[in-house]
């Protein structure tokens, strides 16, 4: 939220801003919307649902999440927060023979217990590798490349990825960070932050 507070700081006295919050249906909502042409820019501050559509997660998105803006041709601006992370929760699952909590070996992550329904595994090298490929295949789809960022804080994805936070793990980041670069279209701009994401230096960044 902090994030969000300051880039809409930034930019609201020139645009008129539409916030959607990132728990699924407001997911859904931008995609439809963006498609629709209603929307002149979308900066995407939180596209993690997607990566638990590729992974698994309690937030996952439906298979056409970061299209519209693509075929819209319109500005998109993207991070990637929550991409360190896989909602899990309650975590009863755990004990429970659960397909996500057995197959990606949950129990031996690092885990944020928010409370018994809110839990976050921690990702690894290989999943954000998985994810930054797929990114990367939706991007390069765009019809006018030079349109489309992708900003990058390197001190933290979210607030729990910062040094500190439960899910600290730079080594990890850095595995998305360089596996994107690697597959983005060359015409597509990374631009990486020496800030975490909940920072008005990032805000000013993205904004």
């Amino acid at each position: 939220d902090k994030g969000a507070g300051y880039v809409r700081a930034q930019i609201q006295s020139k645009y008129n801003i539409v916030s959607f919050h990132a728990t699924g249906l407001g997911d859904r909502a931008v995609e439809d919307l963006v498609g629709q042409g209603l929307f002149d820019g979308f900066i995407d501050l939180v596209p993690a649902n997607y990566g638990e559509y590729l992974l698994g997660g309690n937030r996952a998105s439906a298979p056409d999440r970061l299209e519209a803006a693509c075929k819209r041709g319109i500005p998109y601006i993207l991070l990637p927060c929550g991409f360190d992370m896989l909602s899990c929760g309650p975590i009863e699952r755990k004990d429970k023979n659960d397909p996500l909590w057995t197959s990606r070996k949950l129990a031996e992550r690092t885990l944020f217990i928010q409370d018994a329904m809110r839990v976050q595994a921690r990702t690894s090298a290989e999943e954000l590798a998985t994810i930054a490929k797929a990114v990367a295949e939706k991007l390069n789809k765009h019809t006018n490349k030079s349109l489309v960022k992708f900003i990058i804080p390197m001190k933290g994805f979210s607030s729990l990825s910062v040094e500190g936070g439960q899910l600290y793990a730079p080594e990890i980041d850095r595995v998305f960070v360089s596996t994107l670069r690697e597959n983005l279209d060359p015409e597509i701009e990374t631009i990486e932050v020496d800030a975490h994401i909940n920072t008005p230096e990032f805000g000013q960044a993205a904004a």
